[in-house]
């Protein structure tokens, strides 16, 4: 049992977890997910791997070329074959998960999110929860939403336009997208075990500074 050590910590097998975007931040939680014990995963994500992501995401030279999903997919199953893992080399059109199912965010697009919040919005069985992790150079933010809505996102969505000059992940490194995957990854821990967690994580890696906000218990 690979989660020997983390079983009595965090139980997160018959979970749905659906990844929407295989990058820096997806891939990242993907594998410690897994590492956890997560044994259900839909994965979403239209791009391939590009040598600029080996220094920043879980994957690897011989992944240059190959649909992130599919790569993703291998490297889930080398840490555990019986994991579930469903691939979808394509945008996110649709959610066909549960209620309880976990969906997380990890996309370079400000636009890109709000057009998926949109779809679950229209959503009767969208999933009860939907963390969104944003990275920008060396800044994480990390927002969870408990039967989300678009006036609940709005109030912390801003446009391509209004961010950062810089792509998501432009100024990014490994440690960057590790610690993203790792406060994704703590939190779920937390509400799949009934534990406190907090709605907003604001981290900055030059400073060093953790705010947090909203805690729910």
């Amino acid at each position: 049992m690979i989660n020997t050590r983390s079983q009595d910590i965090a139980d997160l097998t018959n979970v749905e977890f659906h990844i929407v975007g295989c990058g820096a931040i997806g891939s990242s939680v993907a594998i410690q997910l897994a590492r956890l014990g997560a044994d259900n995963f839909h994965l979403y994500d239209f791009d391939k791997v590009g040598i600029e992501n080996v220094g920043v995401s879980q994957y690897i030279d011989e992944d240059i070329g190959k649909s992130k999903v599919n790569a993703l997919y291998t490297h889930i199953k080398k840490i555990e074959c019986s994991i579930e893992v469903k691939p979808t080399n394509s945008k996110f059109e649709s959610y066909s998960g549960t209620k309880d199912g976990i969906l997380i965010l990890g996309l370079d697009s400000m636009k890109a999110r709000m057009d998926i919040v949109e779809l679950l919005a229209q959503c009767p069985d969208k999933p009860n929860i939907v963390i969104d992790g944003r990275m920008g150079a060396e800044h994480y933010q990390q927002y969870i939403y408990k039967n989300i809505t678009l006036a609940q996102y709005k109030k912390n969505w801003y446009s391509d336009e209004d961010s950062d000059s810089e792509p998501c992940t432009r100024k990014a490194t490994s440690y960057c997208s590790n610690m993203s995957g790792s406060f994704i990854s703590n939190s779920i821990k937390n509400i799949v075990m009934k534990q406190p967690y907090f709605k907003q994580i604001m981290f900055n890696f030059s400073t060093l500074i953790l705010d947090k906000k909203g805690l729910v218990s």
